[in-house]
Order: structure tokens, then sequence, then C-alpha cells
């Protein structure tokens, strides 16, 4: 039997734009990080939302790289990175952990395990978890939304499953910043 990988364009479906409703906006997961950061909604009332965009990536990435894909970004370390390290759960289930007797194993503060103690790459996942965010995903069979506190799955014996999204899901949006005001200094 071959194994065939497929790589499947989405950039033509209808996930990108942001939207506010009263004190919510929904942003779509095609939306670039560069398209949200200059938002006027989130420039005024989610300073620290654009902050942590900015700081997330260099301007060349951020006119690429998707709030979908900032949010489905990898865990990982420096071991992860480097192929001649074996031991890495999250490559290879049950190989073990390099970083757990290494330099870096003050990686992960929180949730981390005896199997795996890397971070998550996101500087956007932060802000979006202090504001309630809800990750929307579609399959074949319908949606689903799934809040952002419950869309990451701690490494646990299976360091390699890193969220809830089953084979044939996908993000179409992340809604979020309910009752958010601007604060009078």
């Amino acid at each position: 039997m071959i194994d065939q990988q497929r790589l499947v364009d989405i950039t033509r479906l209808a996930l990108r734009g942001i939207t506010r409703r009263d004190d919510t906006l929904q942003v779509g997961a095609l939306t670039t990080m560069e398209e949200l950061a200059a938002d006027p909604t989130v420039a005024e009332r989610l300073p620290f939302v654009r902050e942590a965009l900015l700081a997330g990536a260099s301007p060349q990435l951020r006119n690429m790289a998707t709030i979908g894909g900032n949010l489905l970004q990898r865990t990982r370390c420096r071991y992860f990175r480097d192929r001649t390290v074996a031991a890495c759960n999250k490559r290879t289930p049950g190989s073990g952990c390099a970083a757990i007797a290494g330099p870096a194993r003050m990686h992960a503060i929180l949730g981390a395990s005896e199997h795996c103690i890397a971070l998550h790459a996101s500087d956007l996942c932060v802000p979006l978890v202090a504001l309630d965010a809800v990750v929307h995903i579609r399959c074949v069979d319908g949606e689903r939304s799934v809040p952002l506190t419950e869309f990451y799955v701690l490494p646990g014996d299976r360091p390699d499953i890193e969220n809830v999204l089953e084979h044939g899901e996908l993000i179409t949006t992340c809604r979020c910043w309910r009752s958010v005001r601007v604060r009078a200094t």
C-alpha cells in the first residue's frame, strides 16, 4: 500500500474577514495576522491583542500567517526541531523527551507532563484565552464550537496529539471579545 499525502489549498474558501457584532468580534480563519492587527476595533479596543500579533512575527510573516494557522502552530522545543535528537515524543510517540533532563527542562511551566515539556508558539493564544475565545470548526457532518481553553490537549502520555481537531475538520472562525470595553484613562 502506498501512503499518499495530500495538500489541500483552502485559500479560496470564504474564511477571511473580521466582523463586529455588538461586543463580539468574529475573525475568519484565513484572516492574516496583519489584517487583524490593522483592524480599527482591535487597535482601539483591544491593544493587547494587537501587541501580541505584532510581537508574534515579522511584518513579512504577519502578511502571510493566518489566524487559523497561528492557533494550529505545533507545540515545540529545540529538540523537536533537531532531527538528530531521537528522544522526542512529539515526533515519535514513545521515544522519550530529551528536554526533560536537558538544559531546556524549564520550557513549559504549565501544561507539561513527564512525556513532554515543549511550549506552544502562539503569542496570540494568551490574549484570546483571556477574552474567552471560541473556535468554530466545520467537518463533513456539521459544525461545532469549542472554547479555546478546551481546544488544546495537555501532553499527557500522547504529546503528539495537540488539539481536539479530528481528521477532516477545519477551523472556520474564531469568535471572541465579548463585553470588552475601552477604559477611560
